[in-house]
Parts: C-alpha cells; sequence; structure tokens
C-alpha cells in the first residue's frame, strides 16, 4: 500500500521538518504541502490523497474548520502544540487517525501511520466485495447490486450515487469508504468524485471516459492507472 500525504501548516520550518521526516517512511509519498485551509481544500480538490497531516491553529480556516467543512476528506493526523483541541478533534473517529503535539518526533509519526494503515484497512468480518454483487443500504431497505450491471459510483455531497443500467440508488456514504470496500478488478477510481465499471467504457479521451451517454472526468493522477488496467494495443 503506497500512501499520499498532504501537509497542512502555515509554519514554514514545521512544514520542511514534517517533510523530511515523511520521506523516511517507506510506503508514504507527500504529494503536497500547504500553509491554510483553503488552499488545502482547493489542492485536496484535484488530487487524490491518503493522509492529511493537518495543523490545528491557521489563520483564516483552521484545521478543526477544515475537518468540519467536508466530509469527504483524507484520514487525518492532526499536528499541534495545542492539546486543548485534541478531544473535539478525536470525536471525528472516522477521519481522525491520530493527535501529535509538536514538535513531532519520526518515532511519534511512525505510530500514527500504524493507526492510519489500520483505518484503511476492510474492517474484520466486513463482507467481501471481490464477489459479483453487493449489498447496499438505500432508502431503508438493502438492496442487492449486480457489479456487471453497475456502470459508475459518483460522489454527490454528503452521499454516494451507485448507477446501474437500470436504476440508481443514494447512500449516505463517501467515495472513500466505498473504494476500500469495492475490492474488484474491474472496478478504479478515475477521479476523486467518481468509480467507474471499466467494462462498460465505450470511449476514452485525454481527462474522460465515455459510459452509456455520461462524460466522467479523468484526473491526471489516475490517468496512467486507468491505462495500465485496460492495456490498449
Amino acid at each position: 500500500m503506497n500512501l499520499k500525504g498532504l501537509i497542512v501548516d502555515d509554519d514554514k520550518l514545521s512544514r520542511a521538518s514534517l517533510q523530511k521526516f515523511c520521506e523516511k517512511i517507506d510506503d508514504l509519498t507527500i504529494v503536497g504541502t500547504c500553509a491554510d485551509g483553503l488552499e488545502a481544500l482547493k489542492f485536496l480538490k484535484d488530487n487524490d490523497v491518503d493522509v492529511l497531516f493537518l495543523d490545528v491553529e491557521m489563520p483564516g480556516l483552521t484545521g478543526v474548520d477544515l475537518m468540519q467543512s467536508s466530509r469527504n476528506l483524507p484520514i487525518i493526523i492532526f499536528i499541534s502544540s495545542k492539546r486543548e483541541y485534541a478531544a473535539e478533534a478525536f470525536s471525528y473517529r472516522e477521519l481522525v487517525a491520530d493527535y501529535i503535539p509538536k514538535p513531532a518526533t519520526l518515532p511519534r509519526l511512525l505510530k500514527a501511520m500504524e493507526r492510519v494503515r489500520k483505518k484503511l484497512q476492510p474492517e474484520e468480518g466486513m463482507q467481501s466485495m471481490i464477489k459479483d454483487y453487493i449489498f447496499i443500504r438505500s432508502d431503508g431497505r438493502f438492496i442487492r447490486i449486480n457489479l456487471p450491471e453497475l456502470l459508475y459510483v459518483e460522489n454527490v455531497g454528503d452521499y454516494v450515487l451507485f448507477k446501474t443500467e437500470s436504476n440508481q440508488y443514494l447512500v449516505h456514504a463517501t467515495l472513500r469508504s466505498i473504494a476500500e470496500k469495492l475490492q474488484h478488478p474491474n472496478f478504479l477510481k478515475v477521479h476523486r468524485s467518481y468509480i467507474i465499471n471499466l467494462a462498460k467504457i465505450v470511449d476514452i479521451e485525454d481527462n474522460s471516459v465515455l459510459i452509456e451517454k455520461k462524460i466522467i472526468p479523468v484526473s491526471r493522477a489516475h490517468r496512467n492507472a486507468l491505462l495500465e488496467k485496460i492495456d490498449p494495443l
């Protein structure tokens, strides 16, 4: 598992120090650094990130504000000199893996990354998604979706839309959680907002795919993975 990280801290020295530690972690690649929460939100909109190293106190949008601003966020490791925010941070257990006091050290960072990996692993006892069907909960019902009939999955605000050949269903979830559970060779995340069924692709252009009549964007970060999967002649 190769993880992509983003560092968000208004202090330049803190960003540089943390990045130096992160470079010593084999399965972690820092794909960007940001000086404030607004800059981070813009970066997250266009890039795939697995773990967010987030300072709490920053001008404008604070780390806690950023966490509360969107459901579709990576796993968060807070790094702050302010311990009084820890309780509030950990109230978001689904998102927050750890709260590291400044100055961060490599041993403490390694421990936090272990917690990130555990969060990203499927829960023990969870239904295997390598089957040809899944069950989703929508409108109070459990609905079976046959994967060969599933066209794509789309992030829609606080919901995820499952689009099939004959219907569509809204599920209160994040695309990240669906991607972790939908472990099937025919499905690939091609954008922050889309997982597609490769068998349903009609056409591929530089930055999009066509599935039925839907044009789905493909981000630059996912284009190479898509080309490897389809293995064109």
